[in-house]
């Protein structure tokens, strides 16, 4: 038989080592596999960051594109605004414009009307103060006035009447 004094410190020996080479070997293994796992979590997480970006960049794009039409929407909103406003003022602006031109227009013409009339007048006053001139030196400047007090013929200045007249069969005034 061998010699077991010598063999058991050589046995523990050789079970240390083989106990530390397990344990490295473990070590290197769970070294190995911790790397493996934690690159494993960096490729996933990377992957899900990716997706994660790409997801909040479509969310980003598509807000963005609702803005951006939602601003072009009210821009042209209130462009309309602005221009409706712009248009109805213009328009009552010309319609003030227009109307004051015709009542202008109108009062130029009623002024004109009016002068022609007045004018019209004028000719007409004229021919009938030499029509009276006329009658007034056919009449001999009388004149005839009825009021309450009854009819007269009123005798022009510096005259005297005779009564007792007749003219035919028709009673007479001598004026003198």
């Amino acid at each position: 038989m061998p010699n077991t004094g010598n063999s058991l410190p050589s046995l523990a020996e050789r079970m240390r080592a083989k106990t530390e080479q397990d344990r490295q070997e473990l070590e290197a293994l769970t070294r190995q596999q911790f790397n493996a796992l934690s690159e494993s979590l960096r490729q996933s997480s990377t992957a899900a960051l990716r997706t994660t970006e790409a997801a909040i960049q479509e969310k980003l794009g598509t807000l963005e594109e609702n803005i951006a039409s939602r601003c072009q929407t009210l821009s042209w909103a209130f462009g309309r605004k602005w221009l409706q406003a712009l248009l109805l003022s213009l328009a009552l602006l010309m319609g003030t414009a227009l109307g004051c031109w015709g009542v202008l227009t109108l009062f130029a013409h009623r002024i004109i009307a009016l002068q022609d009339e007045i004018q019209s007048l004028d000719a007409s006053k004229a021919e009938l103060e030499s029509i009276t001139g006329q009658l007034e030196k056919q009449t001999w400047g009388l004149r005839l006035l009825e009021n309450q007090e009854g009819r007269f013929i009123i005798l022009p200045p510096k005259t005297s009447a005779q009564t007792g007249w007749t003219v035919g069969k028709q009673q007479a005034i001598k004026l003198e």
